[in-house]
C-alpha cells in the first residue's frame, strides 16, 4: 500500500480555515488509505460514510492537532484511529436499530397470534382485551421472576438493547435473549387460551 505524504503546510491551512478549498486536496491524499483499513478491519460497515464522517471530524480536531511524528506519531495512524472510532459508532447504531427492530416485531408476532384466531375479517374489541389481559397475568404470575418480567418487559415492550440489559443485570447476551424467548412463548400461550375463551363466549352469545 502507497503511503501518502503528509504536508505539514496543508494541515496547518486546514486547521487555521475549516472552508478552505483544500479540504478536497485532504479528502483524495488520505481516503484511499482510509479504505483500505476498513477493506481490512472493518469490511461490513458502509466506507464512504466512514471516510465522510472521519474528514468532518477533523475539521473540529485540526485545529489542535500539532504534527510531531516522532514524538506522537504519524498524521495517517491519528486519522486511521479517528476512522476506527466511526466505523465502531456505525457498527453498534446498526446493532441499536437492529435489537429495536426486533422488539418491534416481537410485538407484533404476539399481537398477530392473538388476532389469528378468530376467522372474522372484523377487528373486535375482545383481541385486543385478550392481549391485554394475557399480558396483565403474566405480569402478576408470581411463578415468574421479577427479573425475567424486568428482562422482557425491557428487551420485548421497551426495544432496549440486550446487550444494555444484559450489562443491567449482570448477565451475557445469549442469557437476555433466551429468558426474552421463554417469556415470549409463555405469554402467547396465555394470548392463545385466553382469545379462545373469549372467542368462544361471543359465539354463545
Amino acid at each position: 500500500m502507497n503511503v501518502p505524504l503528509t504536508s505539514v503546510s496543508l494541515l496547518q491551512v486546514l486547521g487555521r480555515d475549516a472552508r478552505s478549498p483544500r479540504w478536497s486536496e485532504l479528502a483524495r491524499t488520505y481516503s484511499s488509505t482510509i479504505q483500505g483499513f476498513l477493506a481490512h478491519y472493518f469490511p461490513t460497515v458502509e466506507a464512504d460514510d466512514v471516510i465522510n464522517e472521519t474528514l468532518v471530524a477533523l475539521v473540529d480536531k485540526l485545529p489542535l492537532y500539532r504534527y510531531d511524528p516522532d514524538n506522537k506519531g504519524h498524521f495517517r495512524n491519528y486519522l486511521i484511529g479517528i476512522a476506527r472510532f466511526k466505523a465502531i459508532e456505525q457498527l453498534k447504531k446498526r446493532k441499536r436499530e437492529a435489537d429495536l427492530r426486533d422488539g418491534y416485531e416481537t410485538q407484533a408476532k404476539l399481537a398477530w397470534e392473538v388476532d389469528r384466531q378468530s376467522y372474522s375479517v372484523d377487528l373486535r374489541d375482545w383481541r385486543r382485551d385478550a392481549y391485554e389481559e394475557a399480558l396483565r397475568q403474566f405480569l402478576a404470575d408470581p411463578k415468574i421472576s421479577t427479573r425475567d418480567k424486568e428482562i422482557f418487559r425491557r428487551v420485548a415492550l421497551c426495544g432496549e438493547s440486550p446487550e444494555a440489559v444484559a450489562a443491567v443485570f449482570d448477565l451475557k447476551r445469549n442469557n437476555v435473549d433466551q429468558i426474552k424467548s421463554r417469556m415470549v412463548q409463555k405469554l402467547k400461550a396465555l394470548a392463545i387460551q385466553y382469545a379462545s375463551v373469549c372467542q368462544g363466549t361471543e359465539a354463545a352469545s
